[in-house]
């Protein structure tokens, strides 16, 4: 029977802007970059029966959009998710949609460097302004997601980085986050036009 890998392990660590440069560097010497791209994309966070939802419609550099559902702790790192395929031109009507949920809402900018780690690992260098992190992520399931979190914790520590586990640093960060590069967003006329501009750049 064919597995079901619909859990997303991903792992995170906050870094400053000198060892994002240094560890950039590195990978790039000794890992597979797969992509480089800046994304765009509008963020709904709020709970249904109880249960927290991650919605995320977003676009790159390079025109792939889609639509993200994940469901869990916002800062745990095993949570369900489902993605779809859409395209640009269905990118604010979708926003608009989610928009009806009335959940907290925003928009984000983020560049990112994306590197193969190899078993369906994949390491992402992150700058968002003048915050940069790192996420290290892999599909998995409910039967083996422990012993494939242990992988990406024994990367995570060849290459010195912690990752974030306490929820109260978690928050932190997304707080600075949302304080420092994104917006919120209302899904007002003004927010639409707004966002409509910064989608012509994707």
């Amino acid at each position: 029977m064919k597995k079901n890998n619909n859990i997303e392990l991903e792992l995170r660590a906050e870094i400053s802007s000198r060892q994002f440069a240094s560890l950039l560097k590195k990978l790039k010497q000794q890992i597979k970059l797969i992509s480089y791209t800046k994304r765009l994309s509008a963020m709904f966070l709020g709970k249904i029966n109880k249960s927290n939802f991650d919605i995320r419609v977003r676009i790159n550099s390079e025109k792939k959009s889609e639509m993200v559902v994940k469901k869990g702790g916002f800062h745990t790192h095993d949570r369900v998710e489902s993605s779809q395929k859409i395209n640009k031109g269905q990118f604010i009507g979708v926003v608009k949609i989610f928009s009806l949920f009335d959940f907290k809402s925003k928009i984000t900018e983020r560049e990112n460097f994306v590197f193969d780690f190899g078993d369906n690992i994949y390491l992402t260098m992150v700058k968002a302004g003048n915050i940069f992190y790192a996420e290290i992520e892999k599909m998995s399931n409910e039967k083996e997601k422990e012993k494939e979190k242990e992988k990406l914790l024994k990367i995570f520590s060849n290459l010195n980085l912690n990752f974030i586990k306490d929820k109260k640093v978690f928050n932190d960060l997304c707080n600075r986050l949302s304080t420092d590069t994104d917006w919120s967003f209302d899904c007002s006329e003004e927010h639409l036009k707004k966002l409509n501009n910064m989608l012509i750049a994707y």
